[in-house]
């Protein structure tokens, strides 16, 4: 009886703790919340506009944005919400960064036997400077589909495969740049840990997400390609991104097929090293190769913009949290994406010159994430990128005794 309890009231505090975190995370995004940028101008307040005019879910047959689940959701938000236009957007916006954040939390839950550190690690994510700004300042939805990349990797860490292809599939349907995460896959099937028989479940939750819009009017084929016909418009190399196009000329735009391909060899270099080494394919290995992922892709891929580090920044986290003496890394990627954000991106506006390194140049800027990949590109080729089992147990029972 004792027991039960005392189980209660630590479910209590825990319950309680929590609410704290919402409650805190909400109240650091409320001076954000009237901020209108140049995307909610001229794209999600144009098709939240378009929504209303057009008869909110029937005009989802119309082609006016490059979303599909997103406009699902922005067709919700107007039929409850159609004079809130603003509180709209950016509440979709906000509830992603706390699924994001639970996700983050499952992740790290798995690692420690205490609530208490994953607990931290979900609240250190909500809290986290990008995060707050992408949603609260900017009203993107990078939050969303970062959240189920990392729903595909909790999948991963409880060994739910079908589950982690799906969650990776859905993820796409919200955004292309799931792909920053096909290399982790790729490698775990290089390291036979997982098996190709799950693989079609990811176009086909990418083919049902799809099937509403369909339903209601809009051509199969635009569906198909909506979310990727958009970057065949650009004529840069990057938009205000931190990665290996800053150093080079904006001229060369027409090579970027050739770039796609020099991509692509950097992932084949890191497939044949991970696919030779000894290392054991430990939950902790899983996470640091999913931070080594979402690092290479976005750096050497072209056509990237100011946001695409954002899966980079908070799987750093769930790093950091599984090997703390990678600490740096989320530190020093959440400084890199701010100053993408303030170096001549969307939110050059606003000043945010207060944070370290926000007011360096953005060629400066990419040397950073170039050094972060060498680093664990270094401790591969070492055999060493994670600690040793008994190491790191080690460092479990220090973090869970705090």
């Amino acid at each position: 009886m004792r027991l039960t309890t005392e189980n209660r009231m630590k479910s209590l505090s825990f319950v309680l703790l929590t609410a704290s975190a919402v409650l805190i995370a909400l109240i650091v995004r409320l001076p954000f919340i009237y901020y209108i940028s140049e995307d909610y101008l001229y794209a999600f307040g144009y098709w939240y506009n378009m929504i209303v005019d057009n008869g909110y879910y029937t005009a989802l047959k119309y082609n006016f944005s490059n979303y599909t689940v997103y406009n699902y959701l922005l067709a919700t938000a107007a039929v409850l919400f159609p004079y809130y236009k603003l509180l709209s957007i950016k509440a979709i916006a906000i509830i992603s960064d706390f699924i994001l954040a639970f996700f983050v939390y499952k992740c790290v839950r798995i690692k420690y036997q205490s609530k208490m550190i994953p607990f931290l690690a979900g609240l250190v994510t909500l809290l986290a400077p990008t995060v707050v700004l992408n949603s609260a300042l900017w009203g993107q939805i990078d939050a969303m589909y970062t959240a189920f990349m990392i729903a595909g990797i909790y999948a991963l860490l409880v060994n739910r495969q079908g589950w982690a292809f799906a969650a990776l599939g859905l993820s796409f349907s919200i955004k292309p740049q799931a792909l920053f995460l096909a290399p982790l896959f790729l490698w775990l099937l290089m390291k036979k840990e997982i098996n190709l028989r799950y693989l079609f479940l990811s176009p086909l939750v990418f083919l049902i997400t799809i099937l509403p819009g369909w339903l209601i009017g809009r051509p199969f084929d635009e569906l198909l390609f909506t979310n990727v016909g958009y970057y065949r418009s650009w004529n840069v190399l990057q938009r205000h991104m931190p990665n290996l196009y800053q150093w080079i000329p904006r001229s060369y735009y027409n090579w970027y097929l050739l770039f796609i391909v020099l991509t692509l060899i950097v992932i084949s270099i890191l497939t044949i090293i991970v696919r030779n080494s000894r290392i054991e394919m430990t939950k902790d290995m899983l996470i640091y190769l999913a931070t080594l992922s979402v690092l290479v892709v976005p750096f050497f891929l072209p056509r990237m913009s100011d946001r695409y580090f954002f899966p980079a920044d908070v799987i750093a986290i769930v790093l950091a949290f599984y090997l703390p003496k990678y600490w740096y890394v989320p530190v020093l990627m959440s400084l890199v994406s701010l100053g993408a954000y303030g170096g001549g991106g969307a939110l050059s506006g606003y000043d945010i010159s207060l944070f370290p390194l926000t007011t360096l140049t953005l060629k400066q800027l990419a040397i950073i994430p170039l050094a972060l990949i060498m680093c664990l590109v270094w401790q591969l080729l070492r055999r060493t990128p994670v600690t040793s089992t008994q190491h790191s147990a080690h460092n479990s029972q220090a973090l869970d005794n705090l």
